[in-house]
């Protein structure tokens, strides 16, 4: 008998990749363009002097009202399921009960919440594999209202509606391109 599938990530690394409501955009707009302008004046040629932390969006994912079980068939159409998610840092390491995830490779989507409700939707921020770029746009594309949704890529500064086909499949090719 196979050992169930454990995804780990680091806490840094939670909602890089975010999926909000529509209604959060100018919150977003706004937040990506202060995070370019800090990151420009702290930077000293070799990393950065001070840190900035982003704030939260005034609308939360939470207000859309999606079912979990929905959000649960659409990801496990595309990619297999994790029975146990953990986060930490270093050598800690602590479960996340309220998460649930789906992915292979460096791919992972994450709902958070409890009960009959998700909460919040977040990708993985590494890159992924260019074959896995088909699937990672079926399954966004089949999320419950995904015509409602955005996604913003902190790290990378991209931002667009999930119904912008041309944006999503640009982000992809840029986020799945191999490494110079």
């Amino acid at each position: 008998m196979s050992e169930p599938r454990s995804l780990y990530f680091h806490e840094d690394d939670d909602s890089q990749i975010e999926l909000l409501t529509l209604s959060a955009w100018p919150h977003c707009q706004r937040t990506l363009a202060e995070l370019h302008d800090f990151a420009e004046a702290h930077f000293d040629g070799a990393g950065y002097t001070d840190m900035m932390v982003r704030p939260q969006a005034p609308h939360s994912l939470a207000e859309l009202d999606l079912p979990a079980d929905r959000v649960a068939a659409a990801a496990a159409a595309q990619f297999p399921a994790y029975a146990q998610v953990w986060t930490g840092y270093s050598s800690w390491r602590t479960p996340c009960p309220r998460l649930r995830a789906w992915g292979e490779g460096d791919f992972a989507l994450f709902a958070d919440g409890e009960g009959e409700r998700v909460e919040a939707l977040w990708l993985a921020h590494e890159r992924w594999a260019p074959q896995q770029a088909p699937a990672i746009a079926a399954l966004l594309r089949s999320l419950p209202k995904s015509g409602e949704l955005l996604l913003v890529d902190w790290p990378w500064g991209h931002l667009f509606a999930l119904s912008d086909e041309p944006a999503l499949q640009r982000w992809l090719a840029e986020r799945t391109a191999p490494w110079d």
